[in-house]
């Protein structure tokens, strides 16, 4: 097969270069014909030279192809012989411009299947949607994990990723007109009252209110409006998990832009540093730590990609993981509605390394079975031959 990736963004440390380079790794691998497009190398003028091509498909993560026009105002896609697939690493509620178009030919690849059921219900021009998380790979230079010296590795507690102060995020709300304020924050409010509860369904139960039935009209666009509601829950769990991780009795590492906004006392702060080097910090780490973007029955790649280096994935749970793993034995679990106890969960499990070391192992088996870029190649092919 032919196919054709895109790597048209530069943004989230680089993660859409890499997920871009490492799919098409594991397709050329199994024999298939890989070309990309990265934008730091063409114009977008250069799109051009596409039309009337074929390929069996056209890749692009978090895409905003779907809204590229020809002069004659017809979708740029709908002029390759070919699939287009959006793998699209975020709730789609983020996506809400981009999956509206109806293409000819448009499938998608998420994370999470009640993300799938949500494309589905409101994109239904959509022809498929597969579900698959993403992954990482062994740190660049290492053949394997080094079992032996597992509990000379220098960083008890890893967390990777950025600090966003949820005042902020207040600050964008209050800016809102204030009937879209009020729908925000009583989202937040249905949403910290029941850490299970998606964006969607809050919005579904507020648009029982008569008050509120204007968002029955086109639910999608006003779920995408209120967007910042999911932000705000996202940002105050991250500050909550880090702040109870500040309070365990051991060394704590935080690799991320602005955490030194977050009054902290014994976390050992790190610039933020390009995604495929997050993978070595990961072979240096007892504990990874990952909380996820509201996800509830999919998984962020920051657990595989931990387990796939050796660390102990420490996470709050979803219905996928609690599916392959087990708390204790393969996997460290916590709940959203008791982040605090996140403390204690860590200092007991760093306190017998070789207990701990036997959770690495047992995470690092199902991670390399289960969830490699092998294994998100076949499931692509599988929806393209069916």
């Amino acid at each position: 097969m032919n196919f054709l990736i895109f790597e048209m963004k530069t943004v989230c440390y680089n993660s859409y270069l890499y997920f871009g380079d490492s799919l098409g790794a594991a397709l050329t691998k199994l024999g298939h014909n890989v070309e990309y497009f990265k934008v730091d190398e063409n114009t977008l003028d250069d799109l051009e030279q596409y039309v009337g091509k074929h390929y069996d498909a056209l890749i692009d993560f978090n895409s905003d192809l779907p809204r590229a026009l020809m002069d004659d105002d017809s979708h740029f896609l709908d002029h390759v012989d070919a699939p287009f697939f959006d793998v699209i690493l975020d709730h789609p509620l983020y996506h809400h411009d981009t999956l509206k178009h109806k293409l000819n030919n448009f499938h998608v690849v998420c994370l999470d299947s009640l993300h799938k059921a949500y494309i589905e219900k409101y994109y239904p021009h959509i022809k498929s949607v597969t579900v698959t998380p993403m992954t990482g790979e062994l740190a660049f230079g290492h053949d394997s994990i080094d079992w032996d010296n597992w509990e000379l590795r220098p960083y008890d507690i890893l967390f990777s990723g950025t600090y966003t102060d949820p005042v902020r995020i207040e600050t964008a709300i209050n800016k809102m007109p204030e009937i879209i304020s009020e729908n925000v924050y009583t989202l937040i409010d249905m949403m910290k009252a029941d850490s299970t509860m998606t964006i969607e369904a809050a919005v579904d139960i507020l648009a029982e209110n008569e008050f509120y039935e204007y968002i029955n009209s086109d639910k999608p666009l006003h779920t995408q409006t209120f967007y910042l509601a999911d932000t705000y829950i996202r940002c105050l769990n991250r500050k909550k998990l880090v702040q109870a991780l500040d309070r365990t009795g051991y060394e704590f590492h935080l690799f991320g832009a602005l955490w030194e906004e977050l009054n902290l006392k014994h976390a050992e702060l790190h610039r933020e540093i390009p995604f495929n080097l997050t993978f070595t910090v990961f072979a240096k780490s007892k504990i990874s730590v990952n909380i996820m973007p509201n996800f509830k029955a999919g998984s962020h790649d920051r657990v595989f990609s931990g387990q796939l280096n050796g660390a102990v994935s420490l996470t709050d749970s979803t219905t996928l993981l609690q599916c392959e793993y087990k708390d204790n034995q393969s996997i460290l679990f916590y709940s959203l509605d008791d982040i605090d106890a996140v403390t204690e969960k860590v200092n007991s499990a760093l306190s017998d390394p070789s207990n701990l070391k036997k959770i690495a192992q047992a995470g690092y088996d199902i991670a390399s079975i289960n969830h490699t870029w092998d294994n998100i190649a076949h499931k692509i092919l599988f929806t393209i031959k069916n």
